[in-house]
This record gives C-alpha cells, structure tokens and sequence, in this order.
C-alpha cells in the first residue's frame, strides 16, 4: 500500500482543505517508509505495500459483548467500529465529560496536529482520511472509567479514527483503549493534552486478528506537576507498531510508561517511544518486557531527550525481552540525547532465554513443566504489570497475558 497504490482510493479526498489537505499532501509525496528510514528499519512495511485497502467509510456490527466481560466494571464504553464512532455512546458520558466532533473543525483539528507525531505517515494518512474524529475534554475529578473499544470485520479496509483528549488543570480521569477489530490496518491516532496538576490513568491493549496490521501513533503533553501512569500490551496482529511521543512541558510533571510485548508464530511487535523533558525537575519511567516464541520478532526503539534547560531530570528506561524459541528475534535501540548537565538518566537492554536452572528446580519440586513455564514467565512480566496502579485497569490487563501464557503452553506440548 504505497502511495501509488493509495492514490485511486485517496480521490475521494480531492476537497479537502486545511489541516486535512496539508495532511493529505504529505501523505501522497511520501507514503510508507522505506527501510532506510532510521526510525523503521527494524520494521519494514513491505507486506502493506502488497495490500489493496480502501478507507472504511461505515460500521461494522460493534460486536462488543465478548470484550465488555473483560473491561472494567461501570466503564463508559465508546465504540468505533472500522473506525467509524457509533455516537449513541456518547449519551453515557459521565459529568465533567464534554464531547465534541472534529470534522471539519479546522482549529481542532490545528491543536490535534500539534500534538501528534509531525510528518509521520499514520498522522498524516489518519488525519486525512479520518473515519471519525471525536474530541473529549475531561474537568474536574472523573471517577468513571472512559474505555474507547475498536472492531471491525472487513480485512480489505482500513480504519483510521482520530480522538483528541483534553484534561483541565487539576482535572483526573481512567482512560483505556482495546483494539480488537479484523480490519487490513488499523491505524488509530490519538492526542492527549494532560493540564497543570491534572492526572491520567491509561492503558491501551492491541489484540487485533492475526492477520490485521496495527500502526498506531500517539502524541502526549504533560503540564506543570501532572501525573501521566500509562501502560500498554501489543498481543494481537500479524503487523504491530505502537508509536508514543510524549512531552513533558511544566516542571515536576510525573510520567510512566510501561509496555508488554507478547508474540508467536511470525508476528511482529514494534513499541517505539520518544520520551521529551522541556522542562526541569521531571521524572519519566519506561519499563518493556517482551516474550517471543517461534520465529516472532520484537522490537524495542526508545530516546529519551532532555533540553538544555532541563536540569534535575530524572529519565529512567529498561527494556528486556525473553526468548522461548531460537528462532525468535528482539531488536532494542535505546537511546539517550542529553543537552543538560544536572541530571539523572539511565537505560539497559537485555535479551536472554528461560533459565533452565530455574525450570529444572521448579520441576524436581513436583511442579509440572508448564506450570513451571508459565510462572518464570509471569515472574518475567510482573515488575512491569505491577507499575499499574490503579486496580480496575491492572484487573483489566492481567486476563491478557494469563491468556496468552495458557495458549502458548498449550503451543509447546503440541496440544492445539
């Protein structure tokens, strides 16, 4: 899906104007990255380019009743279904929850713009094709959980929803987004402006079908004393990028970000993120654990950068990946760009198989091989699971991975 072979689907668009046209623009000079793009070269798009998507352009049936038992409990549920928002949802919104379209509000769509990652071939292709555009703003202290749930049904289309979500200063919220549609590409874009003294509870789960392409961008700015704790799983896909950018622009401003990444067969997990210390005395956490098994390969690409002016940053970042099978991949590029001398900033990468030390020792205690497997696995993932601390999105999260764990040791005694 080169931008050759977008072209005849992106006609539809010849009138756009504003911030769309700009986007629209970009997106027809450059299309997809090629592997000699630095920040693509461990995840090459060779497979879209052989793809004949058409923008969705309505519903699917949501077929949100399976998800809803995992989600957390008195959560407002929106949905978007092949990235087209069923609006019926939008009557549930707690108090202190605004809602609004983007559209063809060119303004908002300006802020959005400045949020999200510049010149990036999802912001760009999302932004103009855009299947719906919702913008939330979220005043005061909202105790219910807002979940944004993506399906879809129709692998020859692509899904390209845009939300924008606006937190006053002092305001508070728990925020969630479960991918799980069977779409050719989702490529959701979304911006999250968190105000001065203002605290976002966040977790996003990628558990697209196994033959779905998954390239997400987001875009995050952190005011003056705000606490940011996000946390997020790539399980689903055959194709997955997770791509974060965020920016901590007011002083003591307080950001985690964890991620899991879980993959078998062929699959490919891409968890990139871009981590900005503006400001001074700012602290940012990024935890990644990654588990493959059979020829799944993981990427992990992480920079932190702290501004000249950014003195007593602290900006921590550590990313390891297991291997279950010799013929699994993980690629970590860590990176950080210091231009302040006061500071304290560190990261590690680390790739290594199960311990059969351990596993010999758990099964000569009575305890059989899977259960032996499963538990140095889980102990693998808990430091970064236990970063989660609000409780409804760790319950919401956990069911993921036991999942996954189930099925793969099912996967390695040969039993379907």
């Amino acid at each position: 899906m080169s931008a050759s072979m977008m072209q005849p689907n992106l006609d539809q668009l010849a009138g756009l104007t504003g911030v769309r046209a700009g986007a629209l623009s970009r997106w027809q000079e450059t299309g997809w990255p090629n592997s000699r793009v630095e920040q693509w070269r461990f995840t090459r798009l060779a497979s879209l380019e052989k793809m004949d998507l058409r923008p969705a352009s309505a519903a699917a049936p949501a077929g949100t009743e399976a998800i809803s038992a995992v989600l957390p409990e008195n959560g407002v549920i929106l949905s978007f279904s092949n990235g087209v928002l069923d609006v019926a949802g939008l009557a549930a919104l707690p108090d202190g929850v605004t809602a609004s379209f983007l559209s063809e509000n060119d303004t908002a769509l300006a802020v959005l713009a400045a949020l999200v990652p510049a010149s990036h071939p999802v912001s760009d292709l999302s932004l103009a094709v855009m299947t719906s555009g919702l913008h939330l703003e979220i005043a005061g202290r909202v105790d219910v959980p807002i979940i944004l749930v993506f399906t879809g049904d129709d692998n020859g289309v692509s899904s390209h929803p845009v939300v924008s979500v606006k937190l006053a200063d002092g305001a508070s919220t728990v925020l969630a987004e479960w991918h799980q549609s069977a779409v050719g590409l989702s490529a959701p874009l979304m911006a999250i402006e968190v105000g001065d003294k203002a605290r976002l509870d966040y977790a996003k789960v990628q558990h697209e079908s196994a033959q779905s392409a998954h390239l997400a961008a987001t875009g995050l700015t952190l005011g003056e004393g705000s606490v940011f704790e996000g946390f997020q799983i790539s399980v689903g896909g055959q194709l997955a990028r997770l791509e974060t950018h965020i920016t901590l622009t007011g002083e003591n401003a307080d950001c985690t970000l964890s991620a899991i990444y879980l993959g078998r067969a062929n699959q490919h997990h891409d968890i990139t993120t871009n981590m900005s210390h503006a400001k001074g005395h700012c602290l940012s956490n990024q935890i990644i654990r990654g588990v493959l098994d059979d020829s799944a390969r993981g990427v992990f690409q992480g920079k932190v950068h702290v501004a000249p002016d950014a003195q007593k940053t602290d900006g921590q970042q550590m990313s390891r990946a297991l291997l279950l099978s010799r013929k699994a991949e993980a690629d970590a590029k860590p990176e950080l760009e210091i231009y302040a001398d006061d500071v304290l900033c560190a990261h590690g990468a680390t790739v290594g198989e199960l311990d059969e030390t351990q596993l010999f020792y758990l099964t000569s205690r009575g305890i059989d091989r899977d259960t032996a497997r499963g538990m140095l696995i889980s102990a693998f993932l808990d430091d970064a699971i236990d970063s989660i601390s609000h409780p409804a999105l760790a319950a919401m999260l956990r069911p993921v991975t036991t999942a996954w764990m189930t099925a793969s040791n099912r996967s390695e005694t040969g039993d379907k």
